[in-house]
């Protein structure tokens, strides 16, 4: 890294309490409140105009956790107005000796000085950021390339870098190509892959589904953009994955009891987790014994203490959902194998039953649903919400027909059917808790989609 006698004397000192401020208004951030401690490294810098400080940054958080993140900041005269920086108030930390400091990663200067640190081999002219929102941040250049700056750094490699290596390595077809990473000290920092230019995801193409669907009322099967293919395709697409993850990283015999540990603790963090605000004004937060029955879905889980037949423990996704899919010219591609960064990381690499990733898919339908329903306001009825159901439906059968004819997958699952469905049935109860602790800590406008879902699974049956 660069030598840094030159950079601005005591600038460690001085972002630190702009950072406390800056890193809660950021999605990437865990929690919304300021850290009760900043500590900041500064690993690489470039002086000049505009300056850039490449950060770690090390924080506690007010339950007392600790946690590293990683910034690259630029920094420009404060009389002197960008364009790139309007609207993007968010981005921007503060002033430090009449300098601005910024995201360096929305400056299309700086974000070239980015890339050719992390890929020295691959000049470009153009970049552009990504403005989503997500747990790390991207930025495409010269729509050729995308880089993936990693913004929660853990010490061991990060498992997206390492699983997408080995399925590349396998010939797997369904991962994007990717260079080698940027390391600092064993952690994984960013990394570049190829771009799929035109690429849409399958979040986006359900949504166009349903937007139709619900537009014109029809049977899901009778509509013009019936989404069964497509889920179809994907059931045998995370079928193959599967098997390959198997196949690189080797088999052993499922933990459900384990699994079930992992259940608990998750449940625990909701039990545990601080009101939220309701995203609108006026309104009473929103603790988590209003929108979950935690005992209702304690007992269910106690009742997984009888499957017999756990099947095969293996790595996965971990976080899979549609928004993980890529639909390019080439096919189908899988992306971000980090797992769920809400978890713990050690918790996220343990070897786990394939269906973990299963109910991630047939949760996100029901995100979808839901979703689609939400985005037509107050103009809802009660065949809409049947419609949106029977697409929900409709999308599971055709992704679990797809996943479920694909060759040597059975040898991956509980045999017996009962277990089968009792542990599926546990994961996607899981993937709603953890997503109702997602949404009451980042969107709790939205903690009505995973709880209606863990309110229709305690229902009883009729």
């Amino acid at each position: 890294m660069a030598d840094l006698e030159d950079f601005p004397e005591g600038f460690a000192e001085k972002v630190a309490p702009l950072l406390a401020d800056f890193l809660p208004r950021q999605r990437w951030f865990t929690g919304d409140e300021p850290p009760t401690r900043v500590e900041v490294s500064i690993i690489d810098q470039r002086a000049g105009d505009p300056v850039l400080a490449w950060l770690l940054v090390d924080v506690t958080l007010v339950d007392g956790t600790t946690a590293t993140y990683q910034l690259v900041l630029g920094g420009r005269r404060a009389d002197d107005p960008q364009q790139f920086m309007r609207g993007k108030e968010r981005m921007t930390v503060g002033l430090i000796d009449d300098v601005l400091y910024y995201d360096a990663l929305v400056d299309p200067e700086l974000a070239l000085v980015v890339l050719d640190k992390v890929a020295p081999g691959e000049p470009a002219k153009v970049a552009r950021p990504l403005l989503v929102e997500q747990s790390n941040t991207s930025v495409v250049f010269d729509e050729r390339l995308i880089l993936k700056f990693f913004r929660r750094v853990h010490p061991e490699p990060n498992p997206d870098v390492e699983v997408n290596r080995v399925l590349g390595q396998m010939g797997f077809p369904h991962v994007v190509p990717q260079l080698e990473p940027l390391r600092y000290e064993g952690a994984d920092l960013a990394v570049v892959r190829q771009f799929l230019l035109g690429a849409t995801d399958a979040w986006d193409l359900a949504h166009t589904s349903l937007r139709d669907l619900l537009a014109t009322p029809v049977p899901p099967e009778e509509a013009g953009g019936d989404f069964a293919p497509e889920a179809f395709a994907l059931g045998r697409v995370i079928a193959e994955l599967h098997l390959v993850l198997a196949e690189a990283f080797g088999t052993q015999p499922g933990d459900t009891e384990q699994w079930l540990a992992g259940f608990r603790a998750q449940l625990g963090r909701l039990a545990s987790h601080p009101p939220a605000d309701p995203g609108t004004q006026g309104g009473p937060r929103i603790a988590p014994a209003d929108v979950v029955d935690v005992a209702g879905v304690a007992k269910v889980f106690d009742s997984l203490a009888g499957v017999r037949d756990p099947g095969a423990a293996i790595r996965v996704h971990g976080d899979l959902h549609l928004g993980q899919l890529l639909l390019a010219d080439a096919g189908w591609f899988v992306i971000d194998f980090e797992g769920e960064p809400a978890r713990p990381v050690a918790e996220r690499m343990l070897p786990s039953s394939p269906l973990r990733d299963v109910a991630g898919m047939l949760r996100s339908f029901q995100y979808a649903a839901r979703t689609a329903l939400v985005e037509r306001g107050r103009d809802l009825d009660a065949e809409l919400v049947e419609v949106a159901d029977a697409w929900e439906a409709r999308a599971v059968d055709a992704f679990w027909q797809g996943y479920s004819h694909v060759e040597g997958i059975e040898a991956l699952l509980p045999a017996d059917p009962e277990d089968r469905f009792q542990l599926l049935r546990g994961f996607e109860l899981d993937k709603a808790v953890y997503e109702v602790v997602y949404e009451l800590g980042h969107r709790p406008d939205w903690v009505d989609v995973p709880a209606s879902a863990i309110r229709r699974a305690l229902a009883p049956v009729a």
